[in-house]
């Protein structure tokens, strides 16, 4: 398209260039055609006004005029044929350099336009995303690199999703692998301790260890198997009308012997009359002791610690609040991450994997609430979540007997 352009507009410039020359040429035979005649006159006026001439040079005197007039006319018509050929050339010209160029931009513009719909759809996660490559050479190789990113970003996403699913099912596999022996072990362990009266004080030391460690390995699988559940998507909740009271009273007791022997204070402090929330009784435990565990394991010997659940608009608000250590700005942030801990110099005497924020964060989410963490150093820590309400259930309708005295 841009060569026809090209040679029309050639074509066309040729032909104004042709049509001046042909001007030029014609304008010079006017002028001398003009001299020539005037020549001509002049010599048949002289031999007039000497007497020589006679009715011969009256009628050349005649003719020259006619003849210069003649030239004149043709002069005329050829300037008015030439700036008419001229302006049709340079007007043919501009418009097809206009032609050409909106014909550059027309074939530029749409494969631009199907390149940034496709940059589009490609941010939002489509993946199969694709342009058309054809056009100008700049956006056909603008479209060819736009494809082979896309299609090298399907392939990563491919593998990626492979070594995910992999993942996910060697942690499922294991963790149940290794539940049964342990669950094994932690019971045979509960059953010695029934029996401490008849063993030695070393021997109810090394139960003890035993115990204790086989309790953290099922809490490390339990937390895995969730982490892993979460990301198949398979981390489900069965909500039901729960009151929270007798839950959060539950979830103090659990930790009352180990905030006992830490010399701390465990409180709860729940507002009268705290309407029932939807919910699924065991995995709030969960988040509870999950919470109240953090404040005592981050919380020094002899802290407070206090739980708090208030009613909030359309929504239960409950806190678990401790006057510790506190979490630096830089790491606040980052709390609610895998695998994220508190400082170095805490995180050496306190135990854990740093997964049990992030399964409490997405456990409340999956329940329509949200899970927030105010922290001051040197103050302490304020971890707080909500939980929807119960549906109110419609009262029934009492149907009253009307008796008929006869």
């Amino acid at each position: 398209m841009r060569i026809g352009f090209a040679i029309c507009f050639a074509l066309l410039t040729a032909m104004a260039v042709i049509g001046v020359a042909r001007f030029i040429s014609e304008r010079q035979n006017y002028e001398n055609g003009v001299e020539r005649s005037y020549q001509i006159e002049m010599a048949a006026r002289v031999r007039i006004a000497e007497g020589r001439g006679g009715a011969a040079d009256r009628a050349i005197v005649a003719q020259q005029n006619q003849r210069r007039q003649e030239l004149q006319d043709r002069i005329s018509n050829d300037t008015r044929d030439t700036a008419l050929l001229v302006a049709a050339g340079l007007l043919a010209g501009l418009t097809g350099a206009l032609l050409l160029f909106s014909g550059l931009i027309s074939s530029m513009r749409r494969p631009l336009e199907e390149l940034v719909d496709a940059a589009g759809r490609l941010a939002g996660g489509d993946l199969k995303a694709r342009v058309e490559v054809g056009g100008l050479s700049e956006t056909a190789a603008l479209g060819s690199a736009f494809n082979e990113m896309a299609e090298q970003l399907e392939r990563d996403a491919n593998q990626r999703e492979a070594l995910d699913r992999l993942r996910d099912e060697f942690v499922l596999t294991a963790s149940h692998e290794l539940r049964s022996p342990l669950t094994s072990v932690q019971g045979f362990a509960e059953l010695l301790m029934l029996e401490r009266e008849s063993l030695t004080s070393r021997q109810v030391e090394t139960v003890e260890v035993i115990l204790e460690n086989s309790r953290h390995l099922v809490r490390l699988l339990n937390d895995l198997l969730d982490l892993a559940r979460s990301d198949a998507g398979r981390l489900a909740i069965r909500p039901q009308p729960t009151k929270l009271a007798p839950l959060i009273e539950e979830s103090v007791r659990l930790m009352r012997a180990q905030t006992d022997a830490a010399k701390q204070s465990l409180t709860a402090r729940i507002a009268e009359d705290l309407p029932a929330v939807e919910a699924e009784p065991d995995r709030i435990r969960q988040v509870l002791v999950n919470l109240l565990t953090n404040a005592h394991e981050y919380s020094p010997e002899g802290a407070s610690i206090e739980v708090m659940a208030r009613v909030g608009n359309a929504d239960v608000e409950i806190a678990v609040r401790d006057n510790g250590p506190g979490i630096p700005p830089d790491q606040l942030e980052h709390i609610f991450e895998r695998f994220v801990r508190g400082e170095a110099g805490l995180t050496q005497r306190v135990g854990g994997t740093g997964l049990g924020l992030a399964i409490s964060k997405s456990l409340v989410e999956l329940h329509g609430g949200q899970l927030a963490v105010e922290s001051t150093v040197g103050v302490g820590s304020t971890f707080s979540f909500t939980l929807p309400l119960a549906p109110v259930p419609a009262p029934r309708a009492v149907k009253r007997a009307t008796a008929e005295s006869h």
